[in-house]
């Protein structure tokens, strides 16, 4: 143990915490009793589970990205494609999944990659620990962000009003019951672990849907529950360009 532990005097938690040691107390008594660290998790980092002597090591996760050098350039390629599909830089107008005809662009491409690269660090963290590739992530959230309209705020009032039960809401745009679909199936896999959710959670999901640090992870969890309803393999670091055109266009 540290000999000079202060506990959080004085040292705000970055906003991407991960572990914390929030005090230091004594348990048990007499002769038994000890000194401990009691710690909590933001759930960030979901730790190791379990442990494979013989698996492979890969060498090939995605990493942060690197801001410094490629971010103006990146932009620019983002812009580029974006306009070359009838995506301008700001404004814009289309079809919603409702069939509505509609002026988008609340938020311009700019600010939209802006806030993808803001969240790299949870981004880099899921590609990681799910083993797949964290631009299958960051697509579908920058394309949600980008082409939000004013009828996606109308929606998200109408459900804080009791109006409606649910709407795609967050970065990514996601339903509530699409969100609970989504992480039953990978609680069910055993790839993340909690209490199966049920439609009496809506609403608290559609809730937790307003933290990108929820939406962005369920927008993970959606792209795995997506390649088992279009029958294909799990995404992994080698999944194909075709495979990944499919879960992207679902």
């Amino acid at each position: 143990m540290s000999s000079g532990f202060s506990g959080n005097l004085g040292y705000p938690l970055p906003t991407n915490w991960a572990f914390d040691q929030i005090a230091t107390i004594k348990v048990g008594s007499g002769d038994g009793a000890i000194e401990i660290d009691n710690n909590i998790a933001s759930g960030r980092d979901t730790g190791q589970g379990d442990f494979d002597p013989g698996a492979p090591v890969s060498s090939d996760l995605d990493a942060d990205f690197n801001k410094a050098t490629y971010r103006a350039a990146a932009l620019k390629d983002v812009q580029a494609y974006l306009t070359s599909i009838g995506v301008p830089e700001t404004g814009g107008e289309g079809w919603t999944l409702d069939d509505d005809w509609v002026t988008y662009g609340v938020v311009s491409t700019t600010e939209a990659f802006n806030k993808v690269m803001d969240a790299d660090w949870l981004f880099t963290n899921l590609a990681r620990t799910l083993k797949l590739r964290k631009a299958l992530i960051q697509a579908p959230v920058l394309w949600e962000l980008r082409k939000l309209n004013p009828l996606d705020a109308v929606a998200d009032e109408a459900v804080k009003a009791g109006a409606k039960n649910d709407c795609s809401t967050g970065w990514g745009q996601i339903f509530a019951w699409v969100t609970i679909a989504a992480r039953n199936y990978c609680m069910n896999q055993g790839i993340i672990h909690g209490t199966p959710l049920t439609g009496s959670d809506t609403r608290a999901v559609w809730d937790n849907l307003q933290d990108p640090e929820y939406n962005i992870p369920s927008v993970a969890y959606l792209t795995i529950y997506n390649a088992q309803q279009l029958g294909i393999a799990r995404p992994s670091l080698t999944t194909s360009q075709a495979d990944s055109q499919k879960l992207l266009a679902r």
